[in-house]
């Protein structure tokens, strides 16, 4: 039978106000994992992701099936805050498609969850009510500062990523804000949740195409101001880099020779790589932005927006560079499923 639910079933009693993944506020410590394939779909501002990954009990994760949708449910949002019926649609269709998906593949569990634009939109919760009579699936919807942790434990135990004795700091940028986490291994020191995203920063600024020269300049000041005192890294540091944003604008340094032609997980991006990635953007219309080899066409009229964000966080940072992940916050939620089914078994 598979279970598919607001993240706390399992907990032998009907759901009510209870997390799976944050119960009571109280953090599960990482001792094993109970091993099974678990499915976990992420409803964020821009995209919809699936990951359906069996895990074992060291915590090893198998990638069964992936799947990437950019469906942009935060589509004029920030302009009256309201999710448009348009953008319902796709996001809920795509929803169910990735059950579908998750079902065919054997998943035991399936959980999703919502981040920055459903947790600020007037209508989020009817939203939620229509997903949940399409497919039968709740939507839960997560606080900035569990998305962090999520994005964090997320990426805590795959062995492609470069170990480190120091701190782990991981940057998730998305379509409605950006995270920020730092943690000494299992022990997470700081999290925190800005709302500084790819698709809210072009919508309320960068309005032509390109951009004109007044609006990138007053988006960098809004940036600036949102990400406040943000404090170096210690040395020996490890800096990942999660999200769209950074993970296209690594496939188009890998495509123009700006970076090694390896794998792109666990792969360094230069700061300074960044910097010359945002000049070329910003001078190009949409239509040949499109056409940059290594660019998902869907994400070509935010890639600007991202850059920037990743710029500036990374100013703040003092980082020369950062590392490339593709995991994010539903690595974080099959981790956190593998840890909470051993309540139950």
């Amino acid at each position: 039978m598979v279970r598919h639910c607001r993240l706390d079933r399992g907990l032998k009693r009907p759901y009510r106000t209870r997390s799976w993944l944050f119960p009571d506020g109280v953090q599960i410590p990482v001792q094993a994992f109970f091993p099974a394939r678990y499915a976990a779909i992420d409803v964020g501002s821009n995209s919809v992701l699936l990951l359906v990954a069996d895990v074992d009990e060291e915590g090893r994760l198998t990638a069964v099936t992936e799947g990437q949708r950019i469906t942009r449910l935060s589509e004029r949002y920030y302009i009256n805050n309201r999710l448009v019926r348009a953008a319902r649609e796709r996001t809920a269709e795509a929803i169910s498609d990735f059950v579908r998906v998750a079902r065919r593949s054997g998943a035991e569990s399936i959980a999703a969850v919502g981040t920055s634009v459903l947790r600020e939109a007037a209508n989020g919760a009817d939203f939620r009510q229509q997903v949940r009579q399409e497919c039968g699936l709740p939507i839960e919807v997560i606080s900035g500062e569990q998305e962090a942790e999520l994005a964090y434990r997320g990426n805590l135990y795959d062995r492609r990523l470069p170990p480190t004795d120091g701190e782990r700091v991981v940057v998730d940028i998305g379509g409605g804000s950006t995270e920020i986490v730092r943690g000494l291994g299992e022990q997470i020191i700081h999290r925190v949740s800005h709302p500084l995203g790819a698709v809210r920063i072009t919508e309320m600024f960068l309005k032509q195409d390109p951009p004109a020269a007044a609006e990138i300049g007053l988006a960098e000041t809004h940036i600036e101001g949102v990400l406040g005192a943000v404090e170096p890294l210690p040395p020996g540091s490890l800096l990942l880099g999660a999200g769209g944003t950074v993970y296209n604008l690594a496939s188009v340094a890998r495509a123009a020779g700006m970076i090694s032609p390896n794998e792109l997980q666990g792969a360094q991006l230069p700061h300074t790589r960044i910097t010359e990635l945002i000049d070329l953007f910003r001078t190009l219309p949409l239509k040949f932005r499109r056409r940059v080899p290594g660019l998902e066409s869907e994400r070509a009229d935010v890639i600007v927006a991202g850059a920037m964000i990743l710029h500036q966080v990374m100013a703040h940072l003092s980082a020369p560079s950062i590392t490339v992940t593709a995991n994010g916050v539903r690595h974080g939620c099959v981790y956190a499923m593998a840890q909470r089914a051993l309540t139950r078994h």
